[in-house]
């Protein structure tokens, strides 16, 4: 079976967890015999590679010069096109199309009619729930987009039970539309990662237990949260065994600096900015419990990665996170009530024996449900029972005229 993936970020173009995502996905559909075509970003002049069975076939979009972003992600997306039809003519036509979100959601469309190959959208978030709503006019051109390229899809892949219902409601999908594909995580990358001598000296004093938050530093994630929540436990709670350290960057950093600044919280307050994987996965083997206060999040990958090292984690009560944990067993889910935060943080402090006993269930868990191999296999299942479907399809009321979306 042959599938071509159409992503703005593959490695090393990493903005977030879709190139992630991609990637392993990817790697682990090539290992299980599928003919894989990346078609992506170029940032280093590579063009064309062979990384791990996936032929990954890059343009650079980097050069174009547009009036505006959204006309700048139009003419990309005119590159990918160009370059897929060319590989169509090397290789063939793909089984599938799969996209992701809608930054390559206009290329998947119009390849889809073209090459009358059925399209798959992953849609990992949509601009609705990071935004909480349409306020300017970017934001409603991306969820156009969105909802354009969710209709035009044979499938919509979507990461969490929560999403589905998000997807559900915002773009107005039948169930049997949307398929749930969870995410997962390489453990044998994080595996082969041990911590260096000292390394926790590095962040805190050897009395001090950590409390780690990696994610962007923006108002979804929730950083500012955690901030108050440790305020609350150092200046309501008298703890003074804890050390918060905060991986990542992004438009809140310098909020949440002043916020620290502001509760006298300078010396037990960490801000690691961006790290590399190895010293990520080295600072959460080191590191007592993962907080993650997200305010909109459909899965969380960090959240697997911190549990397959070992740390029980603070989650949200709603959205993806809710489902990766069972309460009381690899964590705690809470409201986002700063209070409650500080309250299950100082309950596990307090509770070594139940620390490590959710310790030892996170690791469980994450290797039971989320790994890629288990994730690809099913993929290739999805992808088979579309294609058969396909074969089967008159493809001329493809070509209909699209209706207008409802206001």
């Amino acid at each position: 079976m042959k599938i071509f993936h159409i992503t703005w970020e593959y490695p090393p173009n990493i903005v977030g967890g879709l190139g992630r995502h991609v990637f392993y996905l990817t790697k682990y559909l090539a290992k299980l015999g599928a003919d894989v075509h990346v078609i992506t970003t170029d940032v280093e002049g590579r063009g064309f590679e062979n990384i791990e069975g996936v032929k990954v076939h890059r343009v650079d979009p980097f050069t174009l010069k547009s009036i505006d972003f959204i006309t700048w992600i139009l003419n990309f997306n005119y590159l990918m096109i160009v370059k897929v039809l060319e590989l169509v003519d090397e290789v063939g036509e793909p089984d599938v199309i799969h996209v992701h979100d809608w930054l390559t959601a206009y290329s998947g469309i119009i390849l889809k009619h073209v090459l009358k190959v059925p399209l798959v959208t992953t849609i990992h978030a949509t601009e609705i729930g990071r935004r909480g709503g349409i306020w300017s006019e970017d934001q409603r051109i991306i969820h156009d987009w969105e909802w354009r390229v969710t209709y035009e899809s044979w499938k919509v892949v979507v990461c969490s039970d929560y999403m589905i219902g998000e997807v559900g409601r915002v773009f107005m999908l039948p169930p049997e539309k949307i398929v749930k594909i969870p995410n997962a995580i390489e453990l044998s990358d994080i595996e082969r990662f041990e911590p260096e001598p000292g390394l926790k000296e590095k962040y805190a004093s050897p009395h001090e237990k950590i409390i780690v938050f990696v994610g962007r530093h923006v108002y979804e994630k929730g950083p500012d949260l955690l901030v108050e929540a440790f305020n609350i436990l150092i200046n309501d709670f008298k703890r003074g065994d804890v050390k918060l350290v905060i991986v990542g960057d992004g438009p809140m950093r310098e909020h949440l600096v002043s916020m620290v600044h502001k509760y006298g919280l300078r010396d037990k307050v960490y801000f690691t900015g961006r790290i590399s994987d190895k010293e990520l996965f080295s600072l959460m083997k080191v590191s007592y419990v993962g907080v993650f206060p997200s305010r909109y999040e459909p899965f969380g990958i960090a959240i697997l990665e911190a549990m397959s090292c070992g740390l029980p984690v603070i989650v949200p009560r709603h959205g993806g996170p809710s489902e990766i944990i069972r309460h009381g067993v690899e964590g705690f889910k809470i409201s986002l009530d700063p209070r409650e935060i500080a309250e299950r943080i100082r309950q596990l402090l307090d509770d070594t024996q139940l620390r490590d006993l959710m310790s030892v269930n996170a690791r469980k868990r994450v290797k039971k449900l989320y790994t890629w191999d288990r994730i690809a296999r099913f993929t290739l299942e999805v992808y088979r029972s579309i294609s058969k479907e396909a074969k089967e399809k008159d493809w001329k009321h493809l070509w209909k005229r699209i209706p207008e979306k409802e206001k």
